[in-house]
């Protein structure tokens, strides 16, 4: 029984990186609106990416058959900070925002299931739903909201879902196209509300935008190479790894205070995660997949 030690190392990037461009993302949320925040950092997404790539010709990063399931892939990343926002707008605390969104790797596994047909081990199921109760157990305590209120971390994690999905479904796309069309799907989509509350970047918050971006490439980036190189079921349990960054930035930044929960949960988490990874033989890869053979996924692309 061995753990994946290359999926393993692109968990570990992918975490950290999204845990460093989250606390980054913080320190501009109080000067500028979150659709702003966002439009900005994939418009720097978008340079960046057409600096690196485009000298191979901008054809090149818009030549796809599946330019539909692209536009769906983007659009589940901004329903993400979408129902942030506005469940926070009605009253839902951060904590609990988080502690509901975290049981996205569940419901990815349902995905897995149900979408790819994949076989999700009894093992993933069991060191997933552990991992999502020390998520709980960290965060907390929790005062319960209306069960109404649950629907936009509900949605956060629905969206995490289908976007980790739609990655696993277009893993034979280049990369530098996946990138492009990513940010230019947010771009597009975000830009009226960015427009509406339209504040004047400072100069050092461009620098700060710059790194964000470029942050956010590279956790994309390892993402990707996660979710290509392994089954979805086997892979999504590793999305916890971002949460003992997170912790440690905030530890390090004076917001959060460690207490027995929190290590007990941390603790909890990491067991889980171990135990969910761990598989009999890592194969050194696996064929690509034809996505015509999944009635959901066709019928999407059908009407799109």
């Amino acid at each position: 029984m061995r753990v994946d030690r290359t999926a393993l190392g692109y968990a570990l990037a992918f975490g950290a990186l999204w845990a460093a461009e989250e606390a980054l993302t913080g320190l501009l949320l109080g000067r500028y609106g979150l659709a702003q925040v966002v439009w900005m950092r994939f418009a720097l997404h978008l340079l960046i990416v057409a600096a690196l790539w485009g000298r191979f010709g901008f054809a090149g990063l818009l030549r796809t058959r599946r330019k539909g399931l692209h536009i769906v892939r983007s659009l589940a990343l901004v329903a993400m900070p979408a129902c942030w926002m506005l469940g926070a707008r009605r009253g839902l605390s951060p904590a609990t925002l988080m502690s509901v969104f975290w049981l996205a790797p569940l419901v990815i596994l349902a995905m897995a299931r149900l979408i790819l047909g994949e076989r999700v081990s009894a093992r993933a199921w069991l060191g997933t739903a552990l991992a999502s109760i020390g998520v709980f157990v960290m965060t907390g305590p929790h005062q319960v909201p209306g069960a109404a209120l649950l629907v936009f971390p509900a949605g956060m994690a629905l969206a995490f879902g289908v976007f980790l999905v739609l990655t696993r479904v277009l893993r034979d796309e280049p990369e530098p196209l996946a990138l492009f069309y990513l940010g230019l799907g947010v771009c597009a989509a975000l830009a009226p509300l960015a427009a509406m509350s339209w504040v004047m970047p400072r100069r050092v918050d461009l620098a700060l935008w710059f790194a964000i971006a470029l942050m956010g490439i590279g956790a994309l980036l390892a993402m990707g190479r996660l979710v290509a190189r392994s089954r979805l079921s086997r892979t999504a349990p590793m999305a916890y790894l971002q949460i003992p960054f997170a912790m440690g930035i905030g530890w390090s930044l004076g917001q959060h205070q460690a207490g027995w929960h929190s290590a007990a949960g941390m603790a909890v988490l990491l067991l889980s995660v171990l135990l969910a990874a761990r598989r009999r033989v890592p194969p050194p890869g696996e064929p690509g997949f034809d996505s015509s053979h999944l009635p959901l996924v066709s019928r999407l692309e059908s009407r799109l």
